[in-house]
């Protein structure tokens, strides 16, 4: 039996590395293309970021949404190819809407690329424009159902923080539920009659206290049902409450 001619065994062998590097340079092409066509918000186990990968206008934005000081930065990047660039934006605004995706974001943003050697400076920083409008439905996770101030602040302002002598500064309570001191006085806060738990623990409604003070699921060690010596809360506002929690908590 003769053997191959080696003439046809070597272009045998080199068109299959031509094809495996075909193969391996269409996968480097083929994936960014994949990741720019996902898109979504995600929020840190911290509550403390929405981390968001949407498209504004041709070019793909990943930033980060830093809850506590209302910023947002993170990377542009450009489908005509050309590089990686970043942005940093102002929250200089929220308006509050019973609807989350409703809600109204105002930012006023920077851009930069990337610098040439360290350190690098704030004149390598560009305006781009104030007044930005985003709205819920582009900063919020998908199906949001409930927000701090939205939904969740009117109930405790109206129900729970109706007066000096209940949850207010200066008041008898000793969790201030007036507006703008709710979550810091509850998110991750202990609780004195319920050692181990606190008022509230995010993304979870069952074990914060203050479901339990609310629906009156309590021991007789534990107090009274809130509001004190008011109705209860209706079984919506509860929900509304609960679904603040079991979302993160966040300070929205």
């Amino acid at each position: 039996m003769l053997g191959e001619n080696p003439l046809i065994v070597e272009d045998r062998e080199e068109f299959m590395i031509r094809k495996i590097v075909f193969v391996i340079a269409a996968a480097v092409l083929v994936l960014p293309a994949l990741a720019l066509a996902q898109a979504g918000v995600q929020l840190t186990p911290d509550s403390a970021r929405y981390l968001i990968s949407k498209d504004v206008g041709p070019e793909r934005w990943a930033i980060s949404v830093n809850v506590e000081d209302r910023t947002a930065t993170g990377n542009v990047f450009k489908t005509d190819g050309s590089p990686t660039s970043f942005v940093w934006c102002d929250i200089t605004n929220i308006d509050a809407n019973t609807d989350p995706e409703k809600i109204e974001f105002t930012l006023s943003c920077w851009g930069a690329d990337a610098c040439a050697s360290a350190p690098c400076n704030d004149s390598e920083w560009s305006f781009i424009a104030s007044g930005i409008k985003l709205d819920g439905s582009f900063m919020l996770p998908p199906n949001t159902q409930s927000t701090l101030s939205g939904n969740v602040q009117s109930i405790l302002t109206q129900r729970c923080a109706t007066s000096p002598g209940c949850h207010m500064v200066g008041g008898g309570g000793n969790v201030d539920l007036a507006d703008g001191a709710t979550w810091a006085a509850t998110f991750g806060v202990g609780t004195l009659q319920r050692p181990g738990t606190s008022f509230v623990e995010p993304f979870d409604a069952d074990a914060s206290y203050l479901i339990a003070k609310i629906t009156g699921n309590l021991a007789t060690s534990e107090g009274s049902r809130m509001p004190l010596a008011g109705a209860p809360l209706s079984a919506q506002e509860i929900q509304t409450i609960r679904r603040w929690i079991d979302e993160g908590a966040v300070d929205n």
